[in-house]
């Protein structure tokens, strides 16, 4: 039998977690890292940034709320967002086990 995976989705804009419906009328919605510490401490089992403007913005994701995260946290860590345009791989700027996943075409 399968087992459920609770993997929460935190969209990040300007280094804050935003709410909103089809990415509109966007809400503050705390500190990315304490929302992460926050599953954390529920027990999700995944934890996923998506970085909500890096790509339109054409910029790097936020490497500094994602490593200040992975500081905190006992969980993997997927960032989307972003990493198309990064010069640096996930692989040499964070230690495992975080995944940056792209799926924007050049």
């Amino acid at each position: 039998m399968l087992k459920m995976r609770v993997i929460p989705c935190l969209d990040v804009k300007d280094g804050r977690v935003v709410k909103g419906v089809n990415f509109n009328d966007l809400v503050d919605a705390g500190d990315p890292v304490a929302q992460a510490r926050f599953y954390d401490e529920q027990g999700a089992d995944e934890l996923t940034f998506l970085d909500i403007t890096a790509s339109s913005d054409d910029r790097d994701t936020l490497f500094d709320v994602v490593s200040r995260t992975a500081e905190q946290v006992f969980m993997p860590l997927t960032v989307g967002g972003g990493c198309a345009r990064s010069k640096i791989s996930a692989d040499c700027c964070w230690p495992a086990p975080i995944r940056c996943r792209s799926t924007r075409r050049r």
